[in-house]
């Protein structure tokens, strides 16, 4: 027999649980760390990567950034990190790439490279968002040098739906815009943003990362700032489930005494 007391936990019991879905299903869909104050916590990294706070003095914004840089591989002593950058198959492979996936939009043969990348849970038409500035020592357009494609270096980032192939999209490279740059590089794109929805819910996993193309004689950075994910879904307030469910249980209530009268 339902009594007021039981009706009463039973209703209270329901706002918690579907409060603690609620909450965990937001905390889910999220990107973690995306402003990188917190070091390279929630990303796996590759190559030559670190979180800068200082050194790099680039228009990206105040606090840390992710900087990937293609700095010589094993053989030659310099890194910014103390970790060398990595052949292309092992950052294809990092990515979740086919293997010549980076070949394939490469004006030349991509040496090496470097990335960092987080898997994450999305819902459809939720939107992701990040800004980005590419450096370089390669020659781009001056009033002295013109890019070359046998040595364009790019940026890029990745995106894998769940265990489907990884899609690729290039941000900029050596004919991008650039001005000089106030970092360790010659030359240095503006910041920029991009951001796109996403077509399915599920798990996605986002990467950027940083290529050598034709040599290693020249080094270029990505700088990752502000990944972010706005859901489609927005969270109801606890204060209206609590609200929702305390109407349930007045109307409840208003329909036993109604019972009773008759």
């Amino acid at each position: 027999m339902l009594t007021f007391k039981s009706v009463q936990n039973s209703a209270v019991a329901s706002a918690i649980g579907l409060l603690s879905l609620l909450n965990a299903h937001s905390s889910q869909a999220a990107v973690i760390n995306g402003d990188f104050e917190d070091g390279f916590r929630g990303y796996t990294t590759i190559g030559d990567t670190f979180v800068n706070t200082d050194s790099f003095k680039s228009n990206l914004g105040e606090g840390a950034t992710a900087v990937m840089s293609n700095t010589p591989g094993a053989e030659v002593d310099f890194t910014f990190s103390g970790n060398p950058s990595v052949a292309t198959a092992n950052l294809e492979i990092f990515l979740g790439l086919t293997i010549g996936s980076l070949n394939a939009i490469a004006t030349s043969n991509v040496i090496e490279g470097s990335a960092i990348k987080q898997t994450f849970y999305g819902n459809a038409n939720d939107i992701l968002s990040f800004d980005f500035q590419f450096l370089t020592d390669e020659d781009v357009s001056s009033d002295f040098n013109s890019p070359r494609l046998g040595f364009n270096d790019f940026s890029f980032y990745t995106l894998q739906f769940s265990n489907s192939p990884s899609n690729i999209f290039q941000l900029a490279d050596t004919f991008s815009n650039f001005n000089d740059s106030r970092t360790p590089f010659i030359s240095e794109t503006n910041a920029q943003n991009r951001s796109f929805s996403l077509a399915e819910t599920g798990y996605y996993t986002i990467g950027f990362g940083v290529v050598d193309v034709g040599d290693e004689s020249f080094d270029s950075s990505l700088l990752v700032d502000n990944v972010g994910l706005v859901s489609s879904e927005p969270v109801p307030e606890p204060a209206s489930l609590l609200g929702l469910t305390a109407f349930s249980f007045g109307a409840f209530m208003k329909r036993r005494h109604w019972k009773k009268a008759k």
